[in-house]
């Protein structure tokens, strides 16, 4: 029987999740569920069974805020098996999934920066978590990123043989339908976009980049310029974007250009390495998944 009771108020929450966060929604419920608010009204020793229907309406509320914010912000990468994101990661997504916010130049719309490659893949397996897909990253093993007590110290002293046993230990499971950085083939391949253009859309960096001839010297928002054949937003600047691909033990890729570098910069072709440790004001990442969610 609790069960049947149990099944009825969740769909009413489920239903109106929107409404149901305090007290004053039993008022709400009463008004349009007036059977079951009475219910519940006359049941208070029930309080367990309310408990889980008030969670389960708050979860489908984060999966729902999860859903807008990055799934309907992925592109189909037509001949791949994988779903890429339109823009470079936001301020608003980072803080949504971090609670921080290291960036300097402040702006939700603005894309996060000041985030070393380390800081990526633990937002792409926290992201994952949160949408319940299978985290990609994994060190030792383990893909909890709770769990991977390297993040307690200082990468920035870590010597040459301790960023070679973390290159050894820290695998990416392709496979897996979590969030993960692109590889640099990935990237380049997506940021053609289907096209033959110097630059990710166009011959005319103008219409699809910022770089050093015309950003003032700040990032911008993301997706105001021109996307390119697959609907890809600053492929060719605001920010170098990091990829998966190591260059070494302790460096590792990053593709596009950036508000402060000149043109040559942000050819589809062009990238560059840099510590995986290591923050920097230019760059930042978009992400992938894979195209299936099984």
């Amino acid at each position: 029987m609790k069960l049947k009771k149990l099944f009825l108020i969740l769909a009413a929450l489920l239903t109106f999740s929107s409404a149901l966060t305090s007290a004053s929604d039993y008022e709400y419920l009463l008004g349009k569920y007036k059977y079951m608010a009475e219910w519940l009204a006359a049941h208070p020793e029930e309080k367990s069974i309310w408990g889980a229907a008030e969670r389960a309406g708050k979860e489908k509320r984060e999966a729902d805020m999860y859903a807008q914010l990055f799934d309907a912000n992925l592109a189909v990468i037509p001949g791949k098996d994988f779903l890429m994101m339109k823009t470079e990661v936001t301020q608003k997504q980072w803080q949504t999934v971090m609670e921080s916010n290291p960036s300097y130049f402040k702006g939700y719309d603005l894309p996060v920066e000041n985030v070393s490659w380390i800081d990526a893949v633990v937002f792409c397996n926290k992201l994952s978590e949160k949408v319940g897909l299978k985290p990609c990253y994994s060190y030792n093993g383990i893909s909890s990123v709770e769990k991977w007590e390297f993040l307690k110290e200082n990468l920035r002293e870590w010597s040459y043989s301790k960023w070679e046993n973390f290159s050894k230990n820290f695998a990416c499971d392709k496979a897996a339908n979590g969030y993960r950085l692109p590889t640099v083939e990935e990237w380049q391949y997506a940021a053609k976009g289907g096209e033959n253009y110097e630059y990710s859309g166009s011959d005319n960096l103008d219409e699809v980049g910022w770089y050093d001839g015309n950003s003032g010297s700040k990032t911008h928002p993301v997706a105001q310029k021109k996307p390119n054949g697959y609907g890809l937003y600053d492929m060719s600047g605001n920010m170098r974007e990091w990829c998966w691909d190591s260059h070494g033990n302790e460096s590792r890729y990053y593709c596009g250009g950036c508000w402060y570098r000149s043109a040559n910069y942000c050819e589809v072709d062009d990238k560059y390495w840099n510590s995986a440790s290591g923050v920097y004001g230019n760059v930042g990442f978009r992400i992938v998944r894979s195209s299936s969610k099984k």
